[in-house]
């Protein structure tokens, strides 16, 4: 039998058409660069503490009134010691100041003039306190689960601002309706060392390249007989695609070990440094195609709903706080060393905070606290200015046994309406259940 090459077997499985009908296939550079998606260039990182961080321990008060009580009477065992909390800017006028969990202080260092504060933020109406309530109504954007669809905040944007998948990636285990577009589809992943990107099967080395391309030019020559089949194929090239571009622009990318650190070999240290990754192949690799395009990479960190244990200094919050923050620090490194700070935001969030009132015998290892309501957070970014924004909690509210929580009184949704903005996306056409009215919170002001 007469040997073929490559190309000329390229060429017989295309028909006439050849090269140009399989080449934005095989090839990551051309099919990046001809993508729809659109936009200009902004990151934008998402960060689920699952299980309900204690917000009041993240940013807890360490001058005035309010301090001496949560010290005093609230939480006597948990209370982070006045004398290690950071102070966090000049805070003007207010006469009851919080400051950072000591396990910031590599974070504060690098990012600390580029941080808002969010203090009460939650859902107004009052859900209930329950995990999978709260997360899929923050994904939602949305105070109830009554009507409506079950696409997220995300998906939605995704959809309207017709991305590519490129532009989304999931890392770790998001919830189904942050994910859940009618369009092009995110990349979902546990992380980027799940794929195989080093050899796509048992082909040597050598053969690896053409034995994808093989697999492509099989699939795209199938006429598909129905939707199902279509939506197979469509799949399974996208498939072939992303692990195209892992192997061959996205792993080989060398990220942390800068100033503020290195990324940890264990909890959020390795989905870290992915996201680090794939923003160095935006930023470096022309062939990846996406400098120019938006991007959202969603993260998550587990083990927040510290019922009890809570400062146990071994699997307790102020271990779950120093992963976070110095793996935050390292990202934040990165993105600067790579001249895409001033063009990121980080969002921190949870679902709910917790209660007020420290639970169990004080002085007791096991103490901890259970769900709550409101909660303090933050967001980071090269355009965002050093703040405080919401109310602070008066004494009356944190001593009420009847809510012990915090109640929030800034919608949850004008942080999201805000960055949405921010991505050039219009707030009111995605935030648009339960007749909510989008104003501006003031994050990048």
């Amino acid at each position: 039998m007469k040997s073929v090459s490559r190309r000329n077997f390229l060429q017989l499985l295309a028909g006439s058409a050849g090269t140009l009908a399989f080449s934005r296939y095989f090839e990551p550079s051309l099919l990046m660069a001809q993508s729809v998606g659109s936009g200009s260039g902004k990151n934008f990182f998402v960060v689920n503490l699952f299980g309900g961080v204690d917000g009041m321990s993240l940013f807890p008060c360490y001058q005035g009134p309010l301090s001496d009580l949560i010290h005093s009477q609230l939480r006597p065992t948990i209370g982070v010691p006045q004398g290690s909390i950071i102070p966090f800017g000049s805070q003007t006028g207010m006469s009851n100041k919080i400051g950072l969990h000591p396990a910031f202080s590599n974070l504060y260092t690098t990012a600390g003039s580029n941080m808002k504060i969010i203090q009460k933020y939650g859902i107004i109406h009052d859900p209930g306190r329950s995990h999978d309530t709260c997360q899929v109504l923050f994904s939602l954007g949305r105070e109830t689960l009554q009507g409506g669809d079950a696409q997220g905040v995300l998906a939605k944007l995704m959809d309207q601002k017709n991305w590519e998948s490129f532009q989304y990636w999931a890392i770790g285990n998001p919830p189904i309706a942050d994910v859940n577009t009618r369009r092009e589809q995110p990349i979902v992943l546990s992380e980027l060392s799940s794929f195989n990107y080093g050899q796509l099967g048992t082909e040597s080395p050598a053969n690896v390249d053409f034995a994808a391309q093989t697999q492509r030019s099989l699939l795209e020559v199938q006429v598909p007989r129905n939707p199902i089949a279509e939506k197979y194929k469509n799949s399974q090239l996208t498939m072939h695609r992303v692990v195209s571009v892992l192997r061959n622009d996205i792993a080989v990318q060398q990220v942390g070990s800068n100033a503020a650190g290195n990324y940890s070999e264990q909890g959020v240290g390795p989905s870290f440094r992915d996201a680090a990754k794939i923003m160095k192949a935006k930023m470096t690799s022309s062939a990846f195609g996406q400098q120019q395009k938006d991007t959202i990479v969603y993260l998550g960190q587990g083990g927040y709903d510290t019922h009890s244990n809570q400062m146990d200094p071994d699997s307790g919050l102020p271990r779950l706080v120093s992963g976070l923050a110095n793996n935050l620090a390292v990202l934040v490194q990165d993105l600067k060393d790579m001249q895409a700070w001033n063009n990121s935001v980080i969002l921190v969030f949870s679902e709910f905070g917790r209660t007020v009132h420290e639970n169990g015998d004080q002085g007791s290892l096991s103490v901890g606290t259970d769900h709550g309501w409101g909660n303090i957070t933050f967001a980071m970014g090269g355009g965002i200015r050093s703040g405080v924004l919401g109310d602070t909690p008066t004494s009356q509210e944190l001593l009420d046994p009847d809510v012990n929580a915090l109640v929030p009184t800034t919608d949850f949704r004008r942080i999201w309406g805000d960055i949405l903005a921010w991505l050039g996306a219009s707030p009111s056409s995605i935030l648009d259940e339960d007749g909510f009215a989008y104003s501006p919170l003031g994050i990048f002001s």
